[in-house]
């Protein structure tokens, strides 16, 4: 089953630019607002699949290194890099990002496993906020033994119903929160599983129409700390 969603999600957008490019040869004249509308598409369905790959990647470190070194990483670099890594999809959006962060934000990580955790985070509530719109993200190192990251959206939020399964590989929620989407359902089921991979502790509270709020405590450094 598991490999047969792989497929799907793979499948689904390669057959999307296939016939795009199929119905643009058989075209006698193509206009340039059509090129343009047919590419910003393609782009979208790659994007699909690149992040596909890109959590696939992230299973097979997880499934081949049962036991990894975890190094001394600043949590606020990390953020910092992701948000200038999604920067030019903010300005798309038109969203109001606000970033605060206080003190030592040092803790037992991997430097890529933390940006895929924060990356994907960060992403939904991109894609799940309308245009116009304002995502807080905070990185607060005064939570006892943790330093905790928080990001929160104005989006359109998840059903109760729904953000019991959100940590399911491939799971959707309801047609109004997936349309418009280009994950693949395994963002989510990833970042948990990373979490965990860093001793950490995440929560997600939602309203519908009011937003999400996504909370993870990450262990302060520590030099002897390691995986499972």
């Amino acid at each position: 089953l598991f490999i047969g969603n792989i497929a799907h999600e793979l499948w689904n957008p390669l057959a999307s630019i296939k016939t795009a490019l199929e119905v643009a040869l058989m075209k006698d004249k193509l206009e340039h607002d059509y090129i343009k509308e047919m590419l910003a598409s393609n782009i979208e369905e790659l994007d699909r699949i690149s992040d596909t790959i890109n959590n696939l990647l992230s299973i097979n470190t997880l499934v081949l290194h049962s036991k990894i070194k975890l190094d001394k990483v600043s949590l606020e670099q990390v953020v910092e890099a992701v948000i200038d890594k999604l920067n030019p999809l903010l300005k798309i959006k038109n969203h109001n990002l606000v970033y605060e962060k206080n003190g030592d934000s040092y803790i037992s990580g991997k430097k890529v496993a933390l940006e895929q955790i924060i990356l994907n985070i960060l992403k939904n509530a991109i894609n799940y906020t309308p245009n116009g719109g304002t995502i807080h993200v905070s990185v607060n190192s005064h939570r006892g033994d943790f330093v905790g990251l928080v990001i929160e959206d104005n989006g359109v939020g998840i059903t109760k119903s729904n953000i019991f399964h959100v940590f399911e590989p491939f799971y959707r929620a309801d047609p109004s929160r997936v349309r418009g989407s280009s994950g693949s359902g395994l963002g989510l089921a990833i970042v948990n599983e990373l979490v965990k991979l860093h001793k950490g502790k995440i929560y997600i509270r939602s309203v519908i129409k009011k937003g999400t709020v996504v909370t993870i405590d990450f262990p302060h450094y520590s030099k002897d700390q390691y995986t499972n």
